[in-house]
């Protein structure tokens, strides 16, 4: 278990770095974007450079945020019951967490397939979209290896109470 944790520590850590290179990626190329309109010619496909790299953005810090317990959780009368049942609580959550991010992650992969196959290619810098979908599924993955985690401390916590 310590090492699956380790795994999905380093793991996750190092998707969010790619995350933090992609949020500078995308200051650079909207400030270059700025001064190309300004004295020269804009950057080609910029707008299309910028969804893409939001998209790589998202999927790849958000197993890192769900680690550290980043996002927002209401707790207001969860930590009022005994243990156990906040163990049970956050099981059931868990295993409905795990469900829809696998579900997630399959549609997108799917969605994948499908652009792949089709050819999709985004309006002005012709670039496919498929690889951005592959990396929204891949993040959810991540996302997935972390609900697990967290699912099994939740069993633990209801069975040990």
């Amino acid at each position: 278990m310590i090492y699956f944790e380790r795994f999905v520590n380093l793991f996750t850590k190092f998707c969010d770095r790619i995350a933090q290179i992609g949020v500078v990626a995308m200051l650079l190329l909207v400030f270059g974007n700025i001064l190309g309109r300004k004295f020269w010619k804009p950057i080609f496909g910029a707008y299309d450079y910028v969804g893409f790299i939001g998209a790589v953005i998202v999927a790849f810090s958000i197993a890192y945020c769900a680690m550290k317990k980043g996002h927002i959780q209401v707790e207001l009368v969860v930590t009022r019951f005994p243990r156990r049942v906040q163990g049970i609580i956050d099981s059931f959550i868990g295993i409905l967490s795990l469900g829809l991010f696998c579900v997630i992650t399959w549609q997108c992969i799917v969605y994948g397939n499908d652009m792949r196959r089709t050819g999709e290619l985004s309006m002005t810098a012709l670039a496919p979209f498929y690889p951005y979908i592959y990396g929204i599924a891949f993040g959810c993955a991540l996302l997935c290896l972390v609900i697990l985690f967290e699912l099994i401390k939740s069993v633990n916590k209801a069975v040990k109470g």
